[in-house]
């Protein structure tokens, strides 16, 4: 197993190997950014040409699909391949979105455990021209005992602190976004359900 991993980080734009009993490794996503835990698909991690922090991408509506790689990650099967694996059951994820504040913190606004699939719509609308914190986690059991990933994070590492910190991943709500009740992929209708007193 070992051999294997020196192979890996030799080929692969791997940066540190963090837990190697499961393989959780620093990677760096598409653009050189190193990422910890999870990679985020949506939003994407962009960073501006000498920038150690990473950008507010915008998001197309107030109640964006938030989308992660799935755990196990390819690297890990690769890693795992002489074992282990298959003492991974129960993977479930932990997400978290934070709305930014003055100063360097940040106040908590959503946040949803024990999802099954790596991608969840927001299910109340943000705030519009505002930016936001967010970061996942895989959760699974290893022969039945519960076990946890850390946060994902990316850009400037600080791995040492709580979440949230300025490494978490980061995204801003557009200014003049359509109303909630429109889903943005294509012209759907969504439904909308409303309580009477």
């Amino acid at each position: 197993m070992q051999n294997m991993l020196k192979e890996l980080l030799g080929k692969t734009g791997i940066r540190r190997l963090v837990f190697p009993g499961i393989a959780i490794l620093v990677v760096t996503a598409g653009c050189g950014i190193p990422v910890a835990g999870l990679q985020p698909e949506y939003p994407p991690v962009e960073r501006r040409t000498f920038s150690i922090l990473t950008e507010f991408v915008e998001v197309s509506s107030l109640e964006p699909t938030l989308r992660w790689e799935p755990f196990p990650r390819p690297i890990d099967r690769k890693a795992g391949e002489e074992g282990g694996l298959d003492r991974i059951g129960e993977v479930t994820y932990e997400l978290r979105l934070w709305k930014t504040t003055t100063g360097e913190s940040a106040e908590l606004v959503y946040a949803r455990g024990g999802l099954k699939v790596p991608h969840h719509i927001l299910e109340k609308p943000l705030e519009p021209g505002t930016r936001y914190l967010w970061s996942v986690r895989a959760g699974f059991t290893v022969d039945g005992h519960f076990q946890v990933i850390e946060w994902g994070l990316a850009g400037y590492l600080l791995r040492g602190q709580t979440v949230p910190n300025d490494s978490c991943f980061r995204f801003q709500t557009p200014e003049n976004a359509p109303p909630p009740e429109f889903f943005t992929r294509g012209t759907r209708l969504r439904r909308v359900c409303v309580r009477r007193a």
